[in-house]
């Protein structure tokens, strides 16, 4: 799967990948343990998601998840190569899923037959897939999953709307809010609905405001206040002037590294090593007004060095 959506589906199923299986599957699960993906085969491969599930009748599984974008024409062989791995290591019934969510035809075969084995696993194509399973999700991550899905003949500005509200009503924070959208405009991507979410996020008007931001004015404060206690030490106007270039220096560094961690997730640690250093007020109120215009990782550092 290309890095972009690797990132993204599993920064959104970490969490909530065993209700995906339990919903796209039918499997009754009484819990789950989310095991390490790295496999060491030979050469070290690493599976999207591993997992040890307990069944209500009392019996465990392993199941083996990967989400495709591209129709893989070895993708038989690679799965087989995983089932070895895990049924060996594991000493557990091992069921594989390939969940497609790529935009051409599903064309992979599910069955691999060689001269002396015959081997298969489960295909799902996501676009098979009814949206009102994940759509009235209690939690972001699933509802977000549903622009993958079969919406049915849905009038297609009207459904992703619905995905719009269904986040605003689960989640109230404005950062967060952010974060999933970014996550359902990428998503968005593979089934050409991009224009379309732009539209309706303008139209809803999502806005992400920096200094409204709890954690901003936490550390605004707690700067501030820290400026203040030491300022007293060496005088009263001394102190207040320190106060006010501290407070605003930590509050303007605590609030940047939440907006770029919202915007570009993963990424983020890189960029918020470019700004841990800067002292310079004016220069970190830039930067702030910088996340707000940019889209991508390239174009912040890009404006960022040119500033």
């Amino acid at each position: 799967m290309s890095k972009e959506y690797d990132k993204v589906i599993k920064e959104l199923l970490k969490d909530t990948v065993e209700a995906l299986l339990e919903k796209i599957t039918g499997v009754d699960i009484k819990k789950v343990e989310l095991l390490d993906p790295k496999l060491q085969i030979t050469d070290e491969r690493e599976a999207d998601f591993i997992l040890k599930a307990e069944l209500k009748d009392g019996s465990q599984e392993i199941y083996h998840i990967e989400f495709q974008v591209t129709n893989d024409n070895n993708m038989g062989y690679r799965e087989l190569r995983y089932w070895v791995y895990l049924r060996q290591v594991y000493k557990l019934p091992v069921k594989q899923y390939v969940v497609y969510i790529g935009k051409k035809p599903l064309k992979m075969k599910s069955t691999l037959e060689e001269d002396n084995i015959t081997y298969s696993y489960t295909i799902i194509d996501m676009k098979t897939v009814d949206c009102e399973k994940f759509l009235y999700a209690d939690r972001p991550e699933e509802v977000i999953i549903s622009i993958l899905c079969d919406y049915k003949g849905r009038d297609v500005k009207m459904f992703i709307r619905e995905i719009l509200e269904r986040i605003r009503e689960l989640v109230k924070e404005e950062t967060l809010q952010s974060k999933y959208i970014r996550q359902l405009e990428i998503l968005s991507n593979l089934r050409d609905l991009q224009n379309y979410v732009g539209e309706e996020v303008d139209k809803m008007a999502f806005t992400f405001d920096l200094t409204k931001d709890y954690r901003f004015q936490q550390g605004m404060e707690k700067g501030i206040e820290k400026g203040r206690e030491e300022g007293r030490e060496k005088g009263r106007e001394e102190g207040r002037e320190k106060g006010r270039e501290e407070g605003m220096e930590k509050g303007l560094k605590e609030g940047i590294e939440l907006a770029l961690e919202v915007k570009f997730g993963f990424d983020s640690l890189e960029l918020i090593e470019k700004i841990k250093d800067i002292k310079d007020v004016q220069q970190l109120e830039n930067i702030k007004d910088i996340i707000k215009n940019t889209n991508t990782v390239a174009e912040f550092i890009q404006k960022i060095t040119r500033n």
